[in-house]
């Protein structure tokens, strides 16, 4: 993935060289930021063999109504309070998932459409319809708050965001979860065959209900995050935008299938996508054709993944002869 992101980008720079700067990779970063974040709670859920679709509704209620309890609250300070109360109601956003799947033993994929409807629904009928530009004193200025800045003479002023922060401490943290825990080690092990899991030991809807309450606290971070750089807090934010986090948690490694996954998979997967979106439009691809090339290399991508990942007929060969000799 890392060798196939350098080359698209030598590419694009040999018929665009204001492509290679540092505030081109730094504006990149930052609109990878967020996505990765979600993409980071997905994982989790893919990882066990199931799809939920409704992440990017369960971050745009989170953020939306974090927002509009601390405008009431007359709350005016920065991000961190944004972040802990939009996590929170994410994770409980996740556990009521969890809490009707495992209860009445439904696949995630067809109740994460309800509720893909119904946190939307609350943002747009119960809190406001109306994107709110009001932001606490604190909350203004963070959109450009950099870690380190450079000058542009095509893009202006750019910088890498210190919100990279956030993803390289929650990717830390998911690695480890992931890696080193039980409830983590299970999430593969449900994935790759909840038969086999059930009889090791592992509570399924346990695991399953742990897996959406990350989904959604990384989702409601995600959506403060975003909130932030757009400077406005809006009832529909990230709507459309799902499919786009799933390819790119399934281009960094994992599987709709379950049982396969990585961080850093994920966070490449989200990262190539942008590159991608970003060169088609230094390339001058027009926007209505964007979404044609793009889908167009993601077949290409899914084709070839599957081929490489297809054993050999002599490994075939091989594995059988092994077995008969084994009866």
């Amino acid at each position: 993935m890392g060798i196939l992101l350098l080359v698209i980008c030598a590419v694009v720079g040999v018929f665009s060289p204001s492509f290679i700067s540092f505030a081109t990779l730094f504006e990149m970063v930052r609109g990878s930021l967020a996505f990765a974040i979600m993409g980071l709670g997905v994982l989790p859920v893919l990882i066990a063999g199931e799809v939920n679709l409704s992440f990017c509704s369960v971050a745009a209620f989170s953020a939306f109504a974090t927002h509009h309890l601390l405008l009431r609250l007359g709350y005016q300070g920065g991000i961190g309070m944004y972040l802990i109360l939009s996590g929170l109601m994410g994770s409980l956003a996740g556990w009521v998932m969890g809490v009707i799947v495992t209860r009445f033993k439904l696949r995630v994929f067809p109740v994460s459409l309800g509720f893909w409807m119904f946190w939307y629904g609350m943002n747009l009928f119960v809190i406001s319809p109306i994107i709110n530009f009001t932001l606490p004193p604190g909350l203004v200025g963070y959109y450009s708050r950099y870690i380190v800045t450079v000058q542009d003479p095509v893009i202006g002023v750019s910088g890498l965001h210190e919100a990279i922060i956030y993803l390289l401490a929650m990717a830390l943290l998911m690695w480890f979860f992931l890696r080193y825990t039980m409830m983590g080690r299970g999430l593969y092990a449900v994935g790759g065959n909840r038969e086999v899991a059930v009889r090791i030991g592992y509570n399924v809807g346990k695991i399953l209900t742990i897996a959406l309450v990350l989904s959604g606290a990384l989702s409601g971070i995600a959506g403060v995050i975003q909130c932030s750089f757009y400077r406005y807090f809006t009832p529909t934010l990230f709507r459309g935008q799902e499919l786009s986090v799933l390819t790119a948690v399934v281009i960094g490694g994992a599987s709709l299938e379950g049982g396969r996954g990585s961080v850093l998979g994920t966070i490449l997967g989200v990262f190539f996508i942008q590159v991608v979106t970003r060169s088609l439009v230094y390339l001058g691809v027009k926007g209505e054709y964007q979404q044609f090339v793009l889908g167009l290399m993601l077949i290409i991508f899914f084709v070839a993944s599957s081929i490489k990942r297809k054993p050999r007929p002599e490994k075939m060969a091989k594995l059988e002869e092994d077995t008969q000799g084994g009866r």
